[in-house]
């Protein structure tokens, strides 16, 4: 079973919550969006820190989106910094800090950056928002480079990735 199948259920479940079925239908209330979007940077700077830590940035040129979010953000505020990360948030980022193994934390990298190369294309024709954290210069070979780097004996943690997505998507639940 490939990578992409031993992960697919929890995908599934992921696309499946109220929040990503409330952007998929135009409805989400823009300032949940703006307040995903400071939780993403949140955990993207820990998954490219870890990912810096043990050298697999250098394989990845331009892959790095924490800045890019974090200034998408400031401009949908108009600078008012108003957020602050949610315990779901912290949580993760704190569980991706714990990490020790590269293949772990590639696992990471794999789940919200190739979901930005490929889904988050989608998102970003629905969302009226500035979406520079999703526009890759070398989209093709950042998606062949992770490829090489992966192996279904990911699929584990890339699944528990999905467990924190699903998570961190559910806070948005009323």
């Amino acid at each position: 079973m490939s990578l992409k199948e031993k992960t697919a259920a929890k995908h599934k479940l992921a696309e499946s919550t109220a929040f990503m079925r409330q952007v998929f239908d135009g409805t989400l209330p823009r300032e949940q969006w703006i307040d995903f979007t400071y939780q993403k940077y949140c955990w993207y700077s820990a998954i490219e820190l870890k990912a810096a830590e043990v050298g697999i940035l250098k394989l990845l040129p331009g892959i790095a989106r924490s800045y890019l979010i974090y200034q998408d953000y400031v401009a949908m505020t108009d600078g008012k910094l108003a957020h602050d990360f949610n315990t779901v948030s912290l949580g993760y980022a704190h569980y991706i800090q714990s990490l020790k193994f590269p293949s772990d934390i590639i696992a990471h990298l794999y789940t919200w950056h190739m979901g930005d190369m490929y889904g988050g294309q989608m998102i970003a024709k629905l969302i009226q928002e500035p979406h520079s954290h999703l526009i890759f210069e070398n989209r093709d070979q950042l998606i062949a480079t992770i490829r090489s780097l992966i192996n279904d004996d990911i699929a584990g943690e890339a699944n528990i990735a999905f467990d924190w997505a699903i998570r961190i998507l559910q806070t948005y639940d009323n």
